[in-house]
Formats: structure tokens, C-alpha cells, sequence
């Protein structure tokens, strides 16, 4: 089970290496803060470039969001390309898809080049038509796709779906255990001399001196580097400029059983809004998709919904084995964001906003920032630009700012429960105490207390009840029932009461 949250994902039995918590104080070339996929693929291709690399991860390699993804490979964006468009101009959209079709290459040399065993395939993928769309739509969206550059072609029926619903066939996709990839690359990543440390959290970021950084930690050692690269989820160095721009959302997944051998794999992924989105791992479908806003859930169950969603497409499924959530950030205009830290600071490097395509964004945040650390001209670099200016995401960005400035009238809001007696075992509860909300988490035997205020920006945290977590609605901080942050951009644990 995942240090962070109840849920297992399909992934989370892979054996990976452990390393010690840091024991003294470091002094590298660069320091690179998150130990998923994203740090770890950078800092494989800066120690195989030369480049002296400490990593830090505050838990376990691989215990965040790596671990909860479903691990499509593609180079259907995100968004579609036609509403792209709408965004950006075409050139932009043709070198985002660009750098998304070269990453599942970049993935596959890796796994070449350093025998990685981690089933990777290469498949072709579907977006097929939802019921948001018509044949018209699709045909749009077709157009729109081939004039920024994408290889796809029409098809009339979509595999092993019930219904005969069209789509579009992207070739050459492809797919992999993330966990196995990543057990890979750290250990590319130790042989070339890399340095890292589990169990590590860094509670404060320093500018030293103009040329150094000075990262503090938890056990009070700290860590002196001249790069710093911040590799979390979102960044934790970044107070305000990148989380006004990406939104946190919880997104959910499912594995089922299925009944008959798979003799034609392939990623399957709807149009809908959220869309859902389909791959097979030996014998068992995998589905995601219900999204929502972080701390801003339905009542409905979205486990449910997944659940009669694919047993309306599908006829094969049997039995559901794994279920489990994630969470990804949205970009207001749709491109995560990869490269210098927005401001004046030097030599500090993001890679955020990967949205659910998180597994190619690694890789080509693996090429951007080596590459600016080099001051080598990159292909991608200006797209993905963290500090580019906004241009036609202004209603999106204006929306969900509005989203999380009504998330701080919680302040005000009645109680959820009127006392301690109405709170059930293992779960969470706000109750107003005085002007000031507080968290009260049922134990087996008390109740866990501690300040409702996020330490981020002050927003009031909500309980999670499907991950049994605190979590914050404004920009996506989570916490353990202990108020332990396990999530950025929060630095600190929710405060005693």
C-alpha cells in the first residue's frame, strides 16, 4: 500500500530500492527535489551527461502520483486538438504534439539501452466518439489533428467496445509498468555515481548566496547545490505565480478482471468531458477517468460511475480487483509547464502541470532542463516555458481563480458535524471551534486534532474519505490524518490546535 494514501493502484507491488534517509549535509552540483518519474528521469539524464545529482524524496521513489497513473504512452494531448487551437497557434500546438510523440521514443531508448524489463509495448491507440460527439465532430477534430502535424487515420468501429462507435486511430502508441521503468533508471542513475535520499523532507528552500542554494531539512542537515530542480507534483518552492495557473484535480481508476484473453491490445480514451480512458495489463482492464476538483467532490461515488461505464462498453469484465485515485494539475492553457522557475532567481528549475499525461511529460522534462542547465538550444523549450504569457486561456484562468477564492468563504461555513459523537471510525470531520475551523480524524481509540487552515495560502482542508486524507480545495496541499503534508505545494504539517 502506498505510504500516502489508503488505495493500492494495479503497479504498487514492484519491489524498488530503498535508500537512508540524508545523515549529514550535502554539497552538489544540483539537487533535485521529487522522486517519481519526473525526478528520476531527470536526474538520469543529467548524471549521464556528467552532472553531479543529489535527489530528495520526502517518502519512498515512486510512492506519489508514478505509482497511481495508469501509464498510457500517447501523443493525443490532453485536450483535443481542435479546442488547442482555440488556445494556441497552430505552430505551438505542432511542437507540443511534437515533443509528446518524441517522449514515447525517448522512453523506449532508455528502455533499450539499459535492458529495462518493464512491458513495454508499443500499440495503437483510439479516441473513440462519447456521447458528447457526433460523427461530424470527430470528422472536425480529424482535420484539426492532421494540420498540427498528427499521424492518425478514420476508423468506423473502435475495438472490443459493445457499441459501434468510430474513432480515430493514432499508430504507434505505446505502454509500460511505470514502476519496473523507474526501478530502471535509478539504478542507471547509482551507477553513474547519483546520490539519493528517501525519507528526506524539505522543509525550507534558501538563496544563499547569487550561485548556491541551500535546501533545509526536516532533521535539520541541509543540502547546498548551485541547480535546483523542484520535481513535486506542483512546485513547493513557487508560492503564487505557477498555482494560479494549474488547477488540482482527483482523478480515479480500476482494474477488473476480464473474462476472455486480449488478443488485439490497445489504448482506448473517449471524447467526453472528463473523458475516460482504457489500457489492459495481462489480464485485467484498467480504466480511469471521473475527475473532479481536489476537495471538491460530488456525493456521488465516483467508483460507481466508473464501474457502470465499463460495463456498458464492455461485455468481458468480471470482477473488480483494484481501485484507486490520483491527482493530476491542469494548465490554464493546456501546456504543463517545463523550464526556469517564473522570477528572478537563478538556476531554478520546474516541471509541473503535466495534466494525465504525466509519463511523456517526464521524459521531455528529461531533455528541457539539461539542456537549459547547459544552455543548449532545445526544440520544445519555448512552448513549455513556465514564465510564458497567457494568451487565449484567460477564461479558464479567470474561472477556476473564482473557484478558488469561493473555497475561502469555508472560513464562515457551518460545522460538518455538531459533535465528536457524529463522527464514524476512521474518518474526518470539521467542526467550528470559536472564529476558526478544526479537523477532528477518528482514531481507534481518540480523535486526531489539528488546525483546518492549509499552511499554503489558508484555505480549509476537506476530508478525502475514499484516501482517508485532508485535503485543500484551493491549490491542491493534502495532509495524513495526523496533519502530516504528504502533498505540495504545502512545505508544513497542519498546525497543532
Amino acid at each position: 500500500m502506498s505510504i500516502k494514501d489508503r488505495t493500492e493502484s494495479v503497479w504498487q507491488d514492484i519491489n524498488l530500492p530503498h535508500f537512508d534517509s540524508i545523515k549529514n549535509n550535502q554539497k552538489t552540483e544540483t539537487c533535485i527535489i521529487g522522486g517519481g518519474i519526473t525526478g528520476i528521469s531527470v536526474a538520469y539524464e543529467m548524471a549521464r551527461r556528467g552532472h553531479k545529482v543529489v535527489l530528495v524524496e520526502a517518502f519512498r521513489i515512486g510512492s506519489g502520483q508514478t505509482g497511481r497513473t495508469t501509464a498510457h504512452l500517447t501523443c493525443q494531448l490532453e485536450e483535443q486538438f481542435k479546442e488547442l487551437k482555440k488556445i494556441h497557434d497552430e505552430k505551438t500546438v505542432s511542437i507540443f504534439y511534437d515533443a509528446h510523440r518524441s517522449a514515447i521514443d525517448i522512453l523506449e531508448e532508455n528502455v533499450k539501452n539499459l535492458k529495462i524489463d518493464c512491458d513495454f509495448k508499443r500499440l495503437d491507440g483510439y479516441l473513440f466518439q462519447g456521447e458528447n460527439f457526433d460523427r461530424n465532430k470527430m470528422l472536425d477534430e480529424l482535420e484539426s489533428a492532421r494540420s498540427c502535424g498528427a499521424q492518425l487515420e478514420w476508423v468506423d468501429r473502435t475495438p472490443l467496445l459493445n457499441e459501434t462507435l468510430p474513432a480515430l486511430r493514432f499508430e504507434n502508441q505505446a505502454q509500460f509498468n511505470p514502476l519496473k521503468y523507474i526501478r530502471g533508471l535509478v539504478v542507471a542513475f547509482t551507477e553513474l555515481g547519483g546520490i539519493i535520499f528517501e525519507g528526506t523532507h524539505i522543509k525550507d528552500i534558501r538563496q544563499e548566496d547569487r550561485e548556491n542554494w541551500l535546501l533545509l531539512t526536516d532533521s535539520d542537515h541541509h543540502i547546498q547545490a548551485k541547480n535546483l530542480i523542484v520535481a513535486t507534483n506542483t512546485p513547493v518552492n513557487n508560492r503564487f505565480h505557477i498555482h494560479t495557473r494549474q488547477f488540482a484535480y482527483r482523478t480515479y481508476a480500476m482494474a477488473f478482471k476480464v473474462s476472455e484473453p486480449i488478443k488485439e491490445s490497445c489504448l482506448l480514451w473517449d471524447t467526453e468531458d472528463p473523458y475516460h480512458y482504457i489500457r489492459f495489463v495481462d489480464d485485467t482492464l484498467v480504466v480511469g477517468g471521473e475527475d473532479h476538483r481536489t476537495g471538491q467532490g460530488s456525493s456521488a461515488d465516483p467508483f460507481l460511475k466508473l464501474e457502470e461505464w465499463v460495463r456498458k462498453k464492455f461485455n468481458f469484465v468480471n470482477e473488480v480487483v483494484y481501485r484507486w485515485s490520483g491527482q493530476v494539475f491542469e494548465p490554464m492553457d493546456q501546456i504543463g509547464f517545463i523550464g526556469k522557475n517564473p522570477g528572478l532567481e537563478k538556476n531554478v528549475y520546474i516541471s509541473t502541470g503535466e495534466s494525465g499525461i504525466g509519463m511523456t511529460s517526464a521524459a521531455i522534462a528529461s531533455k528541457i532542463i539539461p539542456d537549459l542547465i547547459e544552455e543548449t538550444e532545445n526544440p520544445w523549450s519555448r512552448v513549455f516555458d513556465p514564465s510564458r504569457p497567457p494568451v487565449n486561456g484567460i477564461k479558464d484562468f479567470v474561472m477556476e481563480n473564482l473557484n478558488v477564492a469561493r473555497q475561502y468563504t469555508d472560513w464562515v461555513t457551518p460545522s460538518d458535524v455538531k459533535s465528536l459523537d457524529e463522527i464514524p471510525l476512521d474518518t474526518g470531520s470539521l467542526i467550528r471551534e470559536g472564529v476558526s475551523k478544526t479537523c477532528f480524524y477518528h482514531d481507534a481509540d481518540h480523535f486526531e486534532k489539528k488546525s483546518a487552515v492549509c499552511t499554503h495560502l489558508g484555505g480549509i482542508v476537506h476530508w478525502n474519505d475514499i484516501e482517508k486524507t485532508w485535503d485543500c480545495p484551493c491549490h491542491g496541499s493534502r495532509f495524513n490524518t495526523k496533519g502530516k503534508v504528504i502533498e505540495g505545494p504545502a512545505l508544513s504539517d497542519l498546525m497543532e490546535k
